[in-house]
């Protein structure tokens, strides 16, 4: 699947589920995960974090053609979804985090 075959994976009303992938991979919430763990752990080990990501999400790319075939239309919108809940999921813990430490 190219970059242009998008539009026959995704129907018209399935187009909110391609952004959820650029925060996750260069958004807010990944600089600020890099940020803290520079702070926490150094320099080596954040190059060496943000090295390993790098690869491991190149491969995941570069098999998506197989993934989706044995996944198929379906499967590919349940494992979509399921990570959309994962994402908001963290998002909620950030806020709950970000707000005790706030207030308490």
């Amino acid at each position: 699947m190219e970059c242009g075959d998008s539009e026959a994976v995704l129907s018209q009303g399935e187009s909110g589920v391609v952004p959820l992938v650029f925060p996750l991979l260069a958004g807010p919430g990944a600089i600020t995960t890099v940020i803290i763990s520079f702070e926490a752990s150094g320099f080596i080990v954040t190059i060496l974090s943000v090295a390993i990501v790098i690869g491991i999400t190149y491969i995941i790319l570069l098999a998506i053609d197989p993934i989706y075939k044995i996944l198929g239309r379906r499967g590919f919108v349940i494992v979509t979804r399921v990570f959309a809940v994962f994402l908001a999921a963290i998002a909620v813990q950030f806020i709950e985090e970000g707000a005790k430490r706030l207030f308490i």
